[in-house]
């Protein structure tokens, strides 16, 4: 990852491999994720929807009792190895963020000083 792709984040993103329902208007299928921030989520799939298509993904976090369910659009394609589909979080309930936001801090690995 270059510098440059680092400073643009906007919230902390932790590896992490769980099971994802995936959906858009032309296909379901369960797919992993490689990555996940309560921005947006990577999926590992051998063939990428085109950037630009709206989808949904339901997530179960460890130690969470609800599944969340995430509408998002597809923001990069990478063929072969997956797809980066960024929520849309004008829409997220209070909770389903909270969840995610905790999840993720609890999975960041303190940064050197």
């Amino acid at each position: 990852m270059s510098e440059g792709t680092t400073t643009r984040r906007r919230a902390p993103r932790i590896p992490v491999c769980l099971e994802a329902a995936y959906e858009d208007p032309a296909r379901q299928i369960f797919l992993a994720t490689r990555d996940l921030s309560e921005l947006g989520v990577y999926l590992v799939a051998d063939e990428a929807p085109q950037e630009g298509v709206s989808a949904r993904v339901t997530l179960e976090l460890p130690g969470e009792p609800a599944m969340l369910r995430l509408d998002g659009v597809v923001a990069r394609r990478d063929p072969g190895q997956g797809f980066a589909l960024a929520f849309e979080t004008g829409s997220m309930a209070q909770g389903t963020r909270s969840a995610l936001r905790a999840f993720t801090r609890a999975g960041e690995t303190p940064r050197s000083q």
